[in-house]
């Protein structure tokens, strides 16, 4: 019983690792979709920017600002798309991380109710060793062998 308890333990460290990283992913995420969308929020901006500035002075000035105006248009396109998938990225991660902590959970729950059982049985065996009239009959068995 000992023997499964530590093996338990050790199953425990190893769930406790993954919880940690699944942990550490989850924060990755986090980040990495924040900063997608301070992208978006940025190219949206310089985007809104461009419009709001009507003072082209030369034909080759007007035709600049429509071109920034049109990659920025498309580089917006293309960021959103990043943040979708930022966004999915991190619902993934949060569900891994639930899934790591609830397996986690159960382990530690396992492992307590092992150790419970052992200090149960430990308890039972140290009881039945003092009680007294327990060890008379066993005694009494051990003299009916030595009779053979």
């Amino acid at each position: 019983m000992k023997q499964r308890v530590r093996g338990v333990r050790r199953v425990l460290k190893v769930r406790d690792t993954q919880k940690r990283l699944k942990e550490l992913a989850l924060l990755q995420a986090g980040s990495h979709c924040a900063s997608m969308e301070d992208s978006a929020k940025r190219i949206k901006r310089l985007h809104a920017e461009t419009h709001r500035s009507e003072t082209a002075v030369t034909a080759g000035s007007l035709a600049a600002m429509m071109e920034l105006s049109d990659r920025l248009l498309e580089a917006s396109d293309v960021v959103e798309v990043s943040v979708q998938n930022a966004m999915q990225n991190l619902a993934a991660a949060e569900r891994q991380n639930l899934a790591a902590q609830a397996i986690h959970d159960g382990t530690e729950k396992l492992l307590k109710s092992k150790i419970s059982m052992l200090r149960k049985r430990d308890t039972r065996q140290q009881d039945l060793s003092s009680n007294i009239l327990y060890n008379i009959g066993n005694y009494k068995r051990r003299e009916r062998r030595d009779d053979w």
